[in-house]
């Protein structure tokens, strides 16, 4: 599966993070506004160029030149994670959610469509969904699920969907801990578990989510590297793009998280 993120996606989203202009950043690069324009709609860069934005916007260089030239795609690993999941592509929102069958229960993870599906996929009634965060991609689906099956999230977001149960930083649920995750939302969580970890739109592969604003930038930076501490071989389930793994994106991701 190619990557959520290609070359001009992730500089957009380091120079909007680093609330800098266009104009500012392609004089600091040495390249004209309209060149760096272009650059962000999608022409393919050359080697110098890739460099000095690199240099200019605190990016890898290395993963972004792989990035830029279509070089970098996690390969598929092997785990031995008690979870067993189940990516589910709702095609009418663009966001992946998953159905799992975990050693305390079978559960969802974010529901913004497809939820037919989903529930298919798990093969039973879920014992509960757990929602990363409250943009629609993720929770769009919730109510289509059937009748009393509880939902689980961010004390933020909690209070706006009815029923729904807060979960705290630390807190245990379906045997994964819940870490609040700020930084693309300040309703996100990740749920870590053994050789699996399900980061909504934190991570992506070799990318991450759009940070909130300028200011949550470093904290977007800061959450996915306690992300990235789990061991290597942990898979990253992510909201958006191919699943991934913390030393894939320890060694490839274009941002300076690792």
């Amino acid at each position: 599966m190619p990557l959520e993120d290609d070359f001009c996606d992730i500089i957009r989203k380091a120079r909007w993070g680093q609330g800098l202009s266009v104009a500012d950043t392609a004089s600091a690069a040495g390249i004209g506004d309209l060149r760096l324009q272009a650059l962000e709609a999608g022409q393919m860069p050359s080697a110098a160029e890739v460099d000095h934005l690199a240099e200019v916007l605190s990016l890898r260089a290395g993963p972004l030149r792989a990035i830029a030239t279509g070089g970098a795609e996690p390969p598929p690993v092997a785990t031995t994670s008690p979870y067993r999941v189940q990516a589910v592509f709702a095609h009418d929102v663009g966001a992946f959610a998953y159905a799992v069958h975990g050693p305390e229960g079978d559960f969802l993870v974010d529901c913004g469509g497809a939820v037919e599906d989903l529930v298919r996929s798990l093969g039973r009634r879920p014992d509960g969904v757990l929602v990363t965060h409250g943009h629609h991609d993720h929770v769009g689906g919730l109510g289509a699920l059937p009748t009393g099956v509880p939902v689980y999230a961010h004390p933020e977001l909690a209070g706006r969907i009815s029923g729904a149960k807060a979960l705290e930083d630390g807190a245990r649920v379906f045997g994964l801990t819940v870490r609040h995750a700020p930084g693309h939302s300040g309703d996100m969580l990740a749920f870590v578990g053994e050789g699996a970890t399900f980061v909504g739109d934190t991570i992506f592969a070799g990318s991450l989510g759009r940070a909130q604003s300028p200011e949550s930038y470093p904290v977007l930076l800061e959450t996915a590297r306690r992300l990235l501490t789990a061991p290597d071989d942990t898979r990253l389930y992510c909201g958006h793009g191919p699943v991934t793994t913390v030393g894939w994106e320890r060694g490839h991701n274009a941002f300076p998280i690792a």
